[in-house]
């Protein structure tokens, strides 16, 4: 079977490039971003979450690059799962003494480890610059970049519904945390648009990260009315609170109860 071409799409006359791999799915929607961020001269670019290990998809990666004459200077992975990170594997081969920023050990390379606000210049103009964001919650490695007015915060918000709080890697209140953070930055119009890992671009941020705050808080109060009508396992409160969900988003509710479940025991209180 041969895996089905990726998906170009060019925004910002050309400096940004979103190539989208064509592993489609439950928790991954119409597929995993991987954006190419170009300096203002076009010599140099960044690539922020390489992707599956899918070969289209690595090849339309460094067909964006070479179509602009661009040397790949930076590899930016937000967090750990295998859909963003994969091809990371055979980095050394196609991007051969790339360094790639990561909070993980397991995947940084050439590079020191990533501190809240450190910066990252891949171009000569003012713009060309990456603020790295630490905001734990989807997973506790995710990272999140800052490149003007845009944020690309990996799996951390999704351009469709919204994200789980993996267990037991995940944590709801570093989430809440995190994406209050976001918003603050939003309403502070220091973010006025997000590329996330997976979904469409996201024009109105603020209403968003705003929307993510409730329905966290939403399903955190149904969570807690189901512990007080008895139920006493994650699955049975995944019965009660996600009973409209489809069957194969189900393990992702899962993970999501369990998260909250440890939030809850650890004494948090209703906001």
């Amino acid at each position: 079977m041969t895996s089905q071409a990726s998906e170009i799409t060019t925004f910002d006359d050309g400096a940004l490039v979103l190539v989208r791999a064509a592993n489609p799915g439950p928790m991954t929607l119409d597929g995993t971003n991987s954006w190419l961020l170009f300096s203002a001269d076009f010599a140099t670019a960044v690539v922020i979450d390489p992707g599956p290990e899918l070969q289209p998809h690595i090849a339309a990666i460094l067909q964006a690059l070479d179509h602009r004459g661009a040397t790949m200077t930076a590899i930016v992975l937000t967090h750990w799962h295998a859909d963003h990170s994969e091809s990371l594997a055979s980095a050394s081969r196609w991007a051969p003494e790339v360094p790639v920023y990561a909070v993980s050990g397991q995947f940084r390379t050439g590079t020191d480890q990533i501190a809240d606000g450190d910066r990252l210049t891949f171009g000569s103009a003012r713009g060309d610059q990456l603020v790295f964001l630490l905001t734990p919650g989807h997973t506790s490695d995710s990272l999140s970049v800052l490149w003007g007015e845009t944020l690309l915060p990996g799996d951390m918000v999704l351009g469709s519904g919204t994200t789980v709080v993996t267990y037991p890697d995940g944590s709801i209140a570093e989430y809440l945390r995190s994406i209050e953070r976001m918003q603050q930055l939003a309403v502070g119009s220091d973010i006025t648009r997000i590329l996330p890992g997976h979904g469409p671009v996201i024009d109105d941020p603020q209403h968003v990260l705003g929307y993510y705050l409730r329905h966290r808080q939403e399903r955190l109060d149904q969570v807690r009315a189901a512990l007080d009508a008895g139920d006493s396992t994650a699955e049975q409160v995944v019965d009660r609170v996600y009973a409209d969900v489809p069957e194969n988003v189900r393990p992702a509710a899962l993970q999501s109860v369990k998260a909250q479940l440890v939030y809850l025991d650890s004494g948090a209180t209703k906001n």
